[in-house]
């Protein structure tokens, strides 16, 4: 069952959907003390700790900056690993929509989730290593030529 439309008429009308996947620069628990991704020296961790984070999110926010350029009509979302309670029925719906059968959907959420993933409606284009700017815009116009009607 390829059909998106039978997911829902809904999903066939959203528009495309960039998700840019990298770990947001606010804390990972409760506290208002701790499990930040970048800050202050404290007993336990220093500063440097999270310095391969900040270069992520840095690395991210110049791929982000250059698509919203780009494509500004599009919808263009950056996303925490973290956060599989969104990306998880979102990844799903997205590639659904696109076309993709269950099994090629699941493909793609186990590879969209994690940390440095660019994914153009629930196709992934790139995970693991962030690319430079212009060459993710590559990847993602690629995508979406690909996918066209």
């Amino acid at each position: 069952m390829n059909d998106p439309a039978a997911d829902g008429p809904e999903l066939a009308r959203r528009p495309h959907r960039i998700l840019l996947v990298r770990e947001w620069d606010q804390q990972t628990t409760g506290s208002g003390c701790c499990g930040r991704l970048e800050g202050g020296d404290s007993e336990i961790a220093g500063a440097s700790d999270f310095g391969r984070c900040r270069q992520d999110m840095e690395a991210m926010g110049a791929v982000y900056r250059a698509l919203r350029e780009e494509l500004p009509q599009l919808d263009v979302q950056v996303v925490d690993p973290r956060n599989l309670t969104f990306l998880l029925p979102g990844m799903l719906r997205d590639a659904r929509r696109g076309g993709a059968s269950w099994r090629e959907s699941f493909r793609e959420v186990r590879r969209g989730c994690g940390q440095g993933a660019i994914v153009v409606d629930g196709r992934v284009v790139s995970s693991g290593t962030i690319p430079a700017a212009d060459a993710a815009v590559g990847m993602v116009l690629r995508q979406l030529a690909a996918s066209a009607p």
